[in-house]
């Protein structure tokens, strides 16, 4: 009988059960109620509204006051690779906050030749306030 429950006990202790995560930090999914609608159309706002977005999200640091725009579209266009940020979007908050977000990805030229920590990457909604909020910082 100790030779068939040793075993075991190891499994269970080298392979954990699989459990529900807990949330990413800094994840504060949005009041689905209060998200206004937005297109393509409304880019120009939201690239405006990033002067004052990303001091709040990376702080007053000389290295995030120059930034350059990468990516910036609706969550349900994106395709390729960066739809995994879509599926990311919808697990975090479901799937009406997924539609209604807008995904950023920001580079940091005063961070560079360091491509990971000169990357940044934001779900930002916006509200029927007129005001974009961003709710997830990925990096």
């Amino acid at each position: 009988m100790g030779k068939i429950i040793m075993p075991f006990l190891c499994m269970l202790l080298l392979f954990p059960a699989a459990t529900s995560g807990s949330e990413p930090e800094g994840l504060i999914c949005p009041n689905p109620d209060v998200l206004m609608k937005t297109t393509e159309k409304d880019k120009g706002e939201l690239i405006q509204a990033l002067a004052d977005i990303i001091p709040k999200v990376y702080g007053l640091s000389t290295d995030y006051q120059e930034w350059q725009i990468e990516v910036i579209k609706p969550m349900p266009i994106l395709t390729g690779m960066e739809e995994n940020y879509y599926k990311m979007a919808i697990n975090f908050c479901g799937k009406n906050v997924a539609n209604h977000s807008w995904f950023v990805r920001l580079r940091f030229p005063r961070l560079l030749p360091a491509q990971s920590a000169s990357l940044g990457e934001l779900y930002i909604v916006k509200e029927t306030n007129n005001k974009w909020v961003p709710w997830f910082q990925y990096h």
